[in-house]
């Protein structure tokens, strides 16, 4: 009997098991959209996971202003990340490419405060 229980519960381990192997991991959540515009705010979270904590409580000051609505805040904020020195040129590249995405922002959607 304790055998049939042991060999029951290998088989629901094994059937487990393989069912998730053929699985797809999930696909990149799209960019934030504001008036039309893609703001890919996740990118440039990820490209500086690994900057200084001074850097990253600039973009966490990005983040809260973007969420708001404070645009014209939002940018002056990362123009002041874009000219910190300890940025790797990919992570400068992702901070420049969001404050162009703001920038059409702003355009389009008008600034607040």
């Amino acid at each position: 009997m304790k055998a049939r229980n042991l060999f029951a519960a290998l088989f629901a381990l094994l059937l487990l098991a393989g069912a998730s192997c053929g699985q797809k991991q999930p696909a990149a959540p799209p960019a934030d959209e504001v008036s039309g515009v893609k703001v890919d705010v996740r990118n440039l979270e990820t490209a500086l996971a690994t900057a200084p904590p001074e850097v990253k409580q600039q973009v966490n000051d990005f983040h809260q202003d973007f969420n708001y609505g404070l645009y014209e805040k939002a940018l002056v904020t990362l123009d002041k990340l874009a000219t910190n020195p300890s940025l790797t040129d990919p992570q400068k590249k992702a901070v420049n490419d969001v404050i162009e995405q703001m920038k059409q922002v702003i355009a389009k959607a008008g600034a607040k405060r």
